[in-house]
């Protein structure tokens, strides 16, 4: 005997139909029918007189419907109350500050419009501060590059792919050079991201590896303060391409350096073993409507040359 041919009697008996129950239960007819048979066969009982119409239920069938009623509505109270504490939980989730800006509020909306009384709380931090958080327990999820290989406390779902790029000032006369190399990026002031950054550690490693010197003369976790510094000439930047929006395009020039740095991702970093409630569950599953294969097309980029920001190039170049 199971529970679900317990549930599927108690409707049939409510309703005096077969039909109507699976409706009720969202279940095929002949589904229904089973589980009827099969508690019959197990109890060695007839529950229905299937005769009469609609069907009613037997001496046996009245005295079995009273034995599994309690069962049934604790089932269904245990279920209510469940959802009612799913619906009244907490979700402390972490990401980074520009994802949290531009990419999370629609997924964040759709997720409040059906959980309005669940407890949001948002952590901008960058990569290596995201990583322990979840670690510790701190955060649920964290939206950011996939975990360290050595970290199998940890799991990854890739939700999009993205590129390093160069940002420059429009008419930049990097802009020109093809390809660009660390040594060519390496000549100009630098704008980066934190020490915690992942781009900017893959960038210190790839300029040590290479025994490049270079020049780091502002450092900010925003990228929109590293896109706001380079727009006014203060030096040229390293970022993610997934960090660019329509509102830049007459602001920055912007080139690919994929032939450099391999595309990495973005995706739910979760710890392994914790429980995900269905608040979360569905939360993750909004993030995956909302920004799965998200992709940013650098060759509709527009960078027109201006007058201005080829009068800085000079002032921005370091000296031999």
């Amino acid at each position: 005997m199971e529970l679900r041919e317990i549930i599927s009697f108690y409707h049939v008996a409510r309703l005096h139909s077969v039909s109507k129950a699976a409706r009720r239960l969202e279940l095929g007819q002949p589904t229904v029918t089973t589980h009827l048979r099969k508690l019959e066969d197990e109890f060695g009982i007839t529950l229905f007189d299937r005769i009469k119409r609609p069907i009613q239920l037997t001496s046996e069938g009245f005295i079995f419907l009273e034995l599994i009623t309690p069962i049934v509505e604790s089932v269904d109270t245990l279920k209510t109350q469940m959802d009612y504490t799913e619906r009244r939980g907490s979700l402390h989730i972490g990401a980074y500050p520009d994802l949290i800006t531009h990419h999370l509020p629609k997924p964040i909306q759709a997720f409040l419009d059906f959980y309005p009384d669940v407890r949001l709380q948002l952590t901008a931090r960058s990569y290596i501060s995201l990583i322990q958080l979840v670690k510790s327990g701190e955060l649920d999820l964290a939206i950011s590059s996939p975990p360290p290989p050595d970290e199998p406390s940890l799991e990854f779902s890739e939700l999009f792919r993205y590129n390093v790029v160069l940002l420059t000032p429009p008419g930049h006369q990097l802009l020109q050079k093809h390809p660009i190399d660390l040594h060519d990026i390496a000549g100009w002031p630098l704008i980066l991201s934190g020490p915690e950054s992942l781009t900017r550690r893959n960038l210190e490693q790839a300029f040590k590896d290479n025994g490049i010197n270079f020049d780091v003369v502002l450092a900010v976790d925003h990228a929109e303060s590293v896109k706001q510094y380079v727009e006014i000439g203060m030096g040229v930047g390293i970022g993610n391409d997934f960090t660019l929006h329509p509102e830049d395009h007459d602001k920055l020039g912007v080139v690919s350096l994929e032939h450099i740095f391999p595309s990495s991702v973005v995706g739910v970093c979760t710890l392994r073993g914790k429980f995900l409630g269905r608040a979360v569950r569905n939360f993750m599953d909004n993030l995956a409507k909302h920004l799965g294969n998200y992709q940013v097309h650098l060759e509709e980029w527009a960078t027109p040359p201006t007058a201005a920001a080829g009068n800085a190039d000079e002032l921005l170049r370091l000296s031999g």
